[in-house]
């Protein structure tokens, strides 16, 4: 039998695992086949946490960069605060007004316009005021310098580069401060105080240099050709035109003592009491002396006598008649808006005032003429659909309604309505522009005549009448008609937006335009299209008093015992201050209880204002005389209740209700009010006042025939022309400045807040 055969396995190479070895070794080591699916996953993963990672950078990045935009926000906010201070501390005036001009202790003035809207921006607030500097830090300027070189080259009195003089930096103790915002810029325009240089300056008739010859004038070099600028734009100097109309001295440097009146300060309409000659028998000229046609020892143009004041219904001016009936007695007899000027408001600070039913009112800047209280819902943000409504008739739905800075997109007050848009370069019936006052960079312009502008002058041996610088004319800037004003066009300041866009490039001038803007000042006498002589100006300047930008708010506000608290000037009138209390009228369509004439003041004291409005103040608080809660207009309406400062009635007791002072005129009161439409009047501003204006001429001796006679208050007569007191007679204890301000986005605010005691100043 043969032997039963056995199968030898077949042996692998020892490297060649079997298949059951090849899942034995697979279960060990974890090792399988990557799927598709697998595959995707795993790379939305990676691609997931590379944007985390692209997002968390990103957001690093973007936390640096606004904290770099906080930071210099920061900076420029400590910076201004360092400069505001500074000048405020040193604010050199008396607060309890009025101020006697020998006192040389200059001047303080805050002008309000409208209330701050809901959002608490306020852009229209002003300061201005004389400072002394902080030790060790000086203001300085320019002076363009008295250098009597040789005229050299040719043409019509250029003169070559190294002939030219040219500004030198000057240092003062004392200056001019005037702070204001426009177009989201802060600007500080600095004039200094420094009367002994006055034979230092270059003397200037009409922009024209009197150093060499009458068609020479100052300039700026761009690649050796003169560009004409202003003797303005070369001098910081706090200066004005002489009143003696004198050539050869044109301009004045102010004192202290000059800026307590209004009348000197910078960019105010200007007043010249000598226009005639005695010698010639007072024919047009000048004699160095204040005119006095009539003979009854007073100045025949006052500084406190305003245009249309001798054609008031409301007898003001008692000076006896004037003798004489030539041309120029005649111009002494009515003088006009050329001659004067109080009470001194620059003409040009904003484009329309707010709408009232009569100007006899007192106007002043708003946002708008007329609020849009819009229809809810609205269908377009950009378009609101609603009504119009005013200060005077719409209460808190205007004062609920206005906006300070509207920004085109995501604004939680109602923006302007494109309804209104600006057509043909004509002013739109929302929009507005606030300017406030004149940069240094458009007082470059030659056009800008002031201070080297007399009202009247000689030239080639006959007197000429110029009349109120350009600029600071009221004829010129405002019309009055149906009783409202209307701004006209040239005297304006250039527009902070181009609507019709007839400049071309548009960014030569503003960088940033002005969302809203009506355009008014298009055809302004500082304007200029490329290619001009303003064009030259404009790329060769830069902003030099610029010192803070994305500015949203400058508002000022007043310490009032009445609140024990900050408020705007005229907060009676702020109907929202009344709520929840409706007191005093304060319904939405209640009418602001000061604004036609102040029912609730009768002339000796009235009732007291009790605040909150439903409780009683325990010491009684009298609006007029203590608090800043009315309108201070000046010069005042006749329901205003206001009376002769120097001679005021001790029997008067309102407007139609007195015992005559003078019996022989019953029908003088003493209230100086003045109810004409026409009238430029100044409305909401504190001002330290001038003691000229408080205690005018009140006493004189006639001509009549057989001999003069006196009159006045101590002859039984009314006095010669009428005293005013200040705007608000209640000292000014403190002031809380807030400054506003965006980053570059726009997306986040910081705000700068600034409380000044005045007390040891009262």
């Amino acid at each position: 039998m043969l032997a039963k055969r056995h199968r030898q396995p077949t042996r692998l190479p020892a490297n060649r695992p079997g298949p059951r070895t090849q899942r034995t070794a697979d279960r060990r080591t974890g090792r399988r086949g990557i799927t598709l699916v697998e595959m995707l996953v795993t790379v939305a993963v990676l691609v997931i946490m590379m944007t985390i990672i692209v997002q968390i950078f990103q957001a690093a990045t973007g936390s640096v960069t606004a904290a770099q935009a906080f930071a210099q926000i920061d900076d420029q906010l400590r910076r201004v605060d360092t400069i505001l201070r500074g000048d405020l501390g040193g604010a050199t005036a008396q607060f309890t007004p009025p101020m006697d001009p020998l006192q040389n202790r200059g001047y303080f003035e805050l002008g309000e316009n409208e209330f701050a809207d809901n959002q608490g921006e306020d852009s229209d607030d002003y300061l201005r005021f004389t400072a002394k500097a902080p030790v060790g830090r000086p203001f300085t300027g320019r002076l363009w310098v008295n250098y009597f070189a040789a005229p050299g080259g040719t043409g019509g009195g250029y003169l070559n580069l190294s002939n030219q003089p040219q500004p030198i930096t000057i240092t003062s103790e004392y200056a001019e401060v005037i702070y204001f915002v426009r177009n989201g810029n802060l600007y500080r325009r600095v004039f200094l105080i420094v009367p002994e240089m006055q034979s230092a300056i270059r003397q200037a008739l009409n922009n024209f240099d009197l150093g060499y010859q009458s068609n020479y004038y100052p300039s700026i070099f761009s690649g050796g050709a003169p560009t004409q600028v202003s003797w303005l734009g070369m001098n910081d100097l706090s200066a004005r035109p002489s009143s003696t109309g004198n050539s050869a001295y044109a301009i004045v440097l102010n004192t202290l003592g000059d800026l307590t009146q209004r009348e000197n300060r910078a960019f105010m309409p200007r007043s010249c009491t000598d226009f005639l000659s005695a010698s010639s028998g007072y024919s047009l000229g000048q004699d160095g002396i204040p005119d006095d046609v009539n003979g009854d020892n007073n100045p025949d143009l006052y500084p406190s006598l305003y245009p249309q004041i001798l054609s008031s219904s409301n007898p003001l001016v008692f000076a006896p008649p004037f003798a004489g009936t030539t041309g120029a007695q005649v111009m002494a007899q009515n003088p006009g808006f050329q001659y004067l000027a109080f009470p001194y408001v620059y003409p040009g600070a904003y484009s329309q005032p707010q709408k009232l039913s009569s100007s006899a009112y007192g106007w002043i800047h708003s946002p708008s003429p007329e609020a849009i209280v819009p229809t809810v819902p609205t269908s377009n943000p950009l378009s609101p659909s609603g009504s119009l409504v005013g200060f005077e008739t719409g209460g808190l739905n205007y004062l609920n309604n206005i906006n300070h800075n509207p920004i085109e997109v995501g604004d939680n007050l109602p923006v302007p309505s494109t309804e209104w848009s600006v057509s043909g370069g004509n002013a739109s019936s929302t929009w507005q522009t606030w300017w406030g006052f004149p940069t240094w960079r458009e007082t470059l312009s030659p056009n800008w005549m002031d201070p080297t502008w007399p009202l009247i002058h000689t030239v080639g041996g006959k007197p000429q009448v110029q009349g109120q610088p350009p600029g600071l004319d009221y004829a010129g800037t405002m019309n009055v008609a149906n009783g409202q004003v209307y701004p006209t066009s040239t005297h304006l300041l250039p527009p902070m937006a181009d609507p019709t866009n007839s400049f071309g490039d548009f960014s030569i001038f503003r960088q940033v335009q002005q969302p809203f803007s009506d355009g008014l000042g298009a055809n302004s006498m500082l304007w200029g299209a490329p290619g001009t002589n303003n064009f030259s100006i404009w790329s060769q300047s830069w902003e030099d008093d610029l010192i803070l930008t994305n500015v949203r708010s400058f508002d000022v506000k007043v310490y009032d015992i009445a609140l024990a608290n900050y408020a705007d000037l005229g907060w009676g009138d702020d109907l929202r201050l009344y709520q929840p209390y409706l007191a005093m009228g304060g319904t939405t369509s209640a009418t602001p209880p000061y604004i036609h004439g102040n029912a609730y003041i009768p002339a000796m004291g009235g009732v007291a204002i009790a605040w909150p409005p439903i409780n009683s103040p325990t010491t009684p608080v009298y609006p007029l005389f203590q608090t800043f809660a009315h309108e201070g207009r000046m010069p005042p309406l006749v329901e205003d209740n206001r009376r002769d400062y120097q001679n005021p009635n001790p029997y008067y007791y309102g407007y139609n209700n007195y015992v005559p002072q003078y019996p022989a005129i019953p029908s003088y009161s003493s209230n100086i009010g003045d109810d004409n439409p026409a009238l430029v009047r100044l409305r909401r501003v504190w001002d330290s006042w001038s003691l000229e204006y408080s205690n005018a001429p009140a006493t004189g001796v006639t001509a009549a025939t057989g001999g003069g006679f006196p009159v006045g208050p101590f002859n039984g007569s009314p006095p010669v022309y009428p005293s005013y007191p200040a705007p608000y007679p209640a000292p000014l204890r403190g002031i809380q400045i807030q400054i506003r301000v965006t980053d570059p986005t726009n997306q986040r605010i910081k705000s700068l807040t600034i409380r000044q005691d005045f007390t040891d100043k009262l």
